[in-house]
């Protein structure tokens, strides 16, 4: 074999192996698009059940905080949702400023889930806080 047919034969194998990774890649960023909508059919579920416990219980609905919670999990939801699309759409368009415009919407779901799951974590705190606070409170002596 001379040395120009090896040289061909490292081309090609590179060649070979940059497509395969490139396929290799597709497969995994459309595995993690469908694994980002399958959060966000979980993340939908959670504000719809929230939301049927809200019209359920007087109780929590008239609690700021489980409203604060409610409205958190809505955002995320919607978060969740962008992430999905900008997500999709990285991984279907072909141009460059497309994809860039998919990205900036991927971002943007980021944003609202992590505002979502901020406001969320701040109710949950206040609500252990009132908890705890009632536990501390002084048990009236009845004779």
């Amino acid at each position: 074999m001379t040395v120009n047919a090896q040289t061909e034969n490292t081309k090609e194998a590179k060649e070979n192996s940059y497509s395969d990774n490139e396929e290799v890649l597709l497969q995994l960023e459309k595995q993690v698009s469908i694994a980002v909508w399958i959060q966000f059919i979980g993340q939908i579920m959670e504000a719809y059940y929230l939301s049927k416990i809200m019209l359920v219980s007087e109780e929590v609905r008239s609690d700021a905080n489980e409203q604060q919670i409610l409205l958190g999990a809505w955002i995320q939801t919607l978060g969740q949702f962008l992430e999905g699309y900008g997500t999709t759409q990285q991984i279907v368009s072909d141009e460059e400023k497309l994809t860039l415009e998919a990205q900036e919407i991927t971002n943007v779901g980021d944003w609202l889930q992590t505002l979502g799951t901020l406001l969320e974590a701040n109710a949950g705190t206040q609500i252990i806080l009132e908890e705890k606070q009632n536990e501390l409170a002084p048990i009236k002596f009845f004779p």
